[in-house]
């Protein structure tokens, strides 16, 4: 195909860019894979792995975004720290409640939602967790918030008690 000498330079470098860009990423991929291996991280990575769909390279994340799950002394203050909790807007007798907070780090609350969308598929307890919201707010959108969150909570669960996730548990540890 015939172009001009300055368009094929301009596709010749974005091509570059493109290659790089591909390496730096099997590199990262390599790293953290290597990270995940590491005595310090293969017990977590291990349990998160226990859980449908989630691999190596989606286990690490949260490894290394939460650290020790002992630092978050309730499940409340775990959830505070996702942002997976609702805002509140009350005044004397009134309760409102709004969105979730959004503190935290955003991508891992993507994660958690992405997670979430799988669980449902695998988990009957997560399932009926997404319907019964779906039935009470008319929110696809807000039910798998709910969903990730009770996600997270049984992940908190699972992280100190060092057990494996189960499928279809009802309620998880009271910590």
């Amino acid at each position: 195909m015939e172009m001009s000498e300055s368009l094929r330079f301009t596709f010749n470098s974005l091509f570059l860019e493109l290659k790089q860009l591909r390496s730096l990423q099997k590199d990262i991929i390599f790293q953290m894979r290597k990270l995940a291996r590491s005595e310090r991280y293969r017990r977590t990575v291990d349990l998160l792995k226990s859980v449908p769909g989630i691999g190596i390279q989606t286990a690490i994340r949260p490894a290394l975004e939460w650290g020790e799950m002992s630092r978050f002394k309730t499940k409340e203050a775990f959830s505070a720290f996702l942002g997976l909790i609702p805002s509140d807007y009350s005044t004397g007798e009134q309760d409102h409640k709004g969105h979730i907070t959004w503190q935290g780090n955003g991508q891992v609350r993507s994660w958690l939602v992405e997670c979430a969308w799988l669980a449902i598929r695998h988990d009957p307890v997560l399932l009926e967790k997404y319907q019964r919201v779906v039935s009470h707010c008319g929110s696809g959108k807000k039910a798998i918030v709910a969903v990730a969150r009770k996600l997270a909570l049984r992940l908190r669960a699972m992280l100190l008690s060092g057990q494996p996730y189960q499928v279809g548990l009802i309620e998880c540890a009271k910590t």
